[in-house]
């Protein structure tokens, strides 16, 4: 069965009308990412360097092979959709980076190495809101109401000027865009980040609320976005 199931990876790698039918298949696809020989062989060509497009195809076929296989774990209904929804994205970031660094596809199917990380990932996710809904609670009320509370804001005196300089570095650094809110492919961190900076320089402030009605997404889920994945990468990119 082994040479049965590579030739329907091939086929869905060399034919767009095949990985369709392959990709409304998921029995099939269960049995593919079972079968330690054909995992094998499609690990191989996602981490090959001699085509590199090729390469990025057979990446590309693992992930849709696995979200279209039903196995991704989806936490029984356990966990807030905004917990699972920002595990996941990172999850996802981490099996782009560690696939072909980390991965053995004789011990595990790629669905199984990906549900063990994305557990932990929740876990990760629970610790940082509870570690936050704590450090709110003992903050004083005038810090509770101050929006801009990470990363810091600039000196009253150089407002306008630091703002117009964070704002350029934001237009720079274009690799921002690939970060990106899950399930929310137009909401990336560079475009996000402008907004933001823009809204500071031109008034002093912004709002969750009037981002989030833009964009129509949950509030919370916008700013737990930017406060968790955004402003880190600034931060980061202002001490360079």
């Amino acid at each position: 069965m082994s040479n049965e199931f590579i030739r329907w990876v091939q086929a869905a790698l060399s034919n767009p009308i095949e990985k369709s039918k392959l990709l409304q298949q998921p029995q099939k696809l269960q049995k593919i990412m079972s079968d330690i020989p054909a995992r094998q062989w499609l690990f191989e060509q996602a981490c090959q360097t001699d085509d590199p497009d090729l390469a990025i195809q057979a990446k590309n076929l693992i992930i849709n092979m696995m979200k279209f296989s039903r196995l991704i774990w989806y936490g029984a209904g356990q966990i807030s959709p905004d917990i699972y929804e920002e595990a996941l994205s990172r999850t996802w970031e981490w099996f782009n980076k560690e696939l072909c660094l980390a991965y053995n596809p004789e011990k595990a199917s790629f669905v199984t190495w990906f549900n063990r990380r994305l557990k932990f990932r929740i876990l990760d996710v629970i610790r940082e809101q509870e570690r936050e809904r704590n450090r709110r609670l003992h903050l004083p009320p005038d810090e509770e109401n101050n929006e801009w509370i990470f990363p810091p804001a600039p000196e009253p005196e150089s407002w306008h000027e630091t703002i117009q300089e964070w704002l350029e570095l934001v237009q720079r650094h274009s690799q921002l865009r690939n970060c990106r809110m899950q399930n929310h492919p137009d909401i990336n961190c560079q475009f996000l980040l402008m907004q933001i900076l823009q809204m500071l320089r031109d008034s002093g402030k912004f709002s969750w609320h009037s981002l989030a009605q833009q964009y129509k997404v949950d509030q919370s889920s916008l700013r737990r976005f930017c406060k968790t994945r955004c402003f880190p990468i600034f931060k980061q990119l202002l001490s360079e």
